[in-house]
């Protein structure tokens, strides 16, 4: 037997192998499982690279423990059990009576994605780059203590780019403790020399993953988190990144649509604890400052957490996900908003390339006589996606439930019910966002904010064109077949 027969056998094997582990042991999404299959049948030799790269979570799950803080999870698990205990036993008092109706998404939230639920916040929705960053450079300007970032993308060289980090030198010459983090495949065009200023200043960069041997081996896997944190006491998060592109400037996407918020009071620190978890995972891979980061966490820290800030009555619970959570908490967190609408149910996301539970919870959502309304773009970034985004929504209109084209570009991540929850944050309603990214999300209970929401969605509505069975049937022969062949393809796109 020949060195190129052993090979054969050997990659064979490996395909062979992988399967029966989506099948038997990760028991994946039969969607996932297929796509996969094709991949092994028709690229058998590049099929064994494509999974190791873009198919396997269990390597991350182990990097993500090796490098957390088992330490202060330990810390905050406890004082969440305390809460949960709270909640089961109607001893927490809402501060809007409300919000009781909830109380087992609340319980979800905090179980399954490990959420703290704080009540003494304000949150302020932002409707575009605009807004965006006019409040927030504001608030930079006026930081005494500290300033942390965390992008997806962050366009250094843009003009929203170039005064962004203009600011952030200013304040790092002046002693306020800097810190930025970008994901390395979503910046892939901004060279990290580009923040030679702001390291020079006193500043400290950081990309995801660290090492490039790193970032090619989980190159599937993306830090899709927008956080900037002023002084420990304002926050904001959401779908808009660091781009002119945001700004509607690209005549391809324009105009463009999204969707930020601005948190004061407790939930910041919830949202900040988030953004050093992520430090802590990248300082902790370089020797030289393995666990600087750890300094920070101390008893009184995480005691402050949970001692009441006199700032809002809003209820806010933060919720993240990624390759190494055990569940898909964004995603239960939708389904279960989904199921609990009464009344309404209105959803803004770029793309809907949603699981069968999401779809089959909308479906009957509508079947129930629940308002279901999706809105997404009307001007496409990626075309294969989009595909079958309107393939997954056609599904659904027979149902009841109506859909939206925006004029632009749409890349607002919301969902708003029955005037009380609503969520904002960086998670599109996709498989990649809900499995392989690392996301944020802000799910937020409160009759005010519910009801901006849904009043932006409405009037939002005057920039669509509606999508209707008519409107799909009239599609050519060349556009149903690349939708059919993309749709199998989208589980691990």
């Amino acid at each position: 037997m020949n060195l190129s027969t052993i090979v054969l056998i050997l990659i064979y094997a490996f395909n062979i192998i992988s399967v029966l582990t989506l099948i038997f042991v990760k028991r994946s999404d039969t969607r996932v499982i297929f796509a996969w299959l094709l991949v092994f049948f028709f690229l058998p030799y590049v099929g064994v690279i494509l999974y190791f790269l873009f198919g396997n979570k269990y390597r991350m799950r182990v990097m993500s423990k090796k490098y957390g803080m088992n330490e202060i999870e330990e810390k905050h698990n406890k004082a969440l059990d305390k809460q949960i205990h709270d909640i089961a036993r109607n001893k927490i008092q809402f501060k809007e009576v409300e919000t009781e109706k909830y109380i087992d998404l609340i319980t979800l939230n905090s179980k399954n994605a490990m959420s703290y639920f704080t009540q003494n916040n304000n949150v302020e929705l932002l409707i575009s780059a605009e807004q965006n960053f006019s409040r927030m450079f504001e608030d930079i300007k006026n930081a005494t203590k500290s300033i942390e970032v965390l992008y997806y993308i962050f366009k250094a060289k843009d003009n929203v780019g170039s005064e962004f980090l203009s600011i952030l030198i200013e304040k790092a010459s002046k002693g306020v403790e800097v810190t930025l983090i970008y994901d390395t495949i979503g910046s892939l065009h901004t060279h990290k020399s580009e923040f030679n200023g702001l390291k020079e200043a006193g500043g400290h960069v950081y990309r995801f993953l660290p090492s490039l041997l790193k970032s090619f081996m989980f190159v599937n896997y993306r830090l899709h988190r927008k956080i900037v944190i002023v002084d420990g006491e304002i926050a904001y998060t959401g779908g808009i990144n660091v781009g002119d592109e945001y700004f509607g400037l690209k005549k391809i996407n324009k105009p463009w649509r999204d969707t930020n918020i601005r948190l004061t009071g407790n939930s910041v620190l919830s949202l900040q604890t988030r953004f050093w978890t992520d430090l802590v995972f990248l300082q902790n891979q370089s020797f030289r400052k393995k666990n600087k980061a750890k300094l920070m966490f101390d008893e009184k820290l995480l005691k402050s957490m949970y001692t009441p800030i006199e700032e809002g009555n809003l209820g806010v619970q933060i919720i993240s996900s990624g390759p190494s959570t055990k569940n898909d908490t964004i995603k239960d967190g939708y389904v279960k908003m989904i199921t609990s609408a009464k009344k309404y149910l209105y959803i803004q996301t770029p793309y809907f390339i949603p699981d069968k539970t999401i779809l089959e919870s909308l479906r009957l959502a509508a079947a129930c006589g629940v308002d279901v309304r999706i809105m997404l773009p009307g001007i496409p970034d990626k075309k294969s996606i989009y595909a079958v985004s309107l393939l997954n929504v056609s599904r659904l209109l027979e149902c009841g439930v109506k859909v939206y084209l925006h004029s632009g570009f749409l890349h607002a991540k919301t969902l708003v019910i029955d005037d009380h929850v609503s969520t904002v944050g960086t998670a599109n309603i996709d498989i990649r966002s809900f499995s392989l990214n690392y996301e944020v999300n802000v799910f937020i209970y409160n009759n005010d904010f519910a009801i901006k929401c849904r009043d932006t969605f409405l009037n939002d509505v005057k920039d669509c064109t509606i999508f209707d069975i008519e409107t799909y049937a009239k599609r050519g022969l060349w556009e149903k077949a690349y939708e059919s062949i993309w749709r199998f393809i989208a589980p691990i796109a």
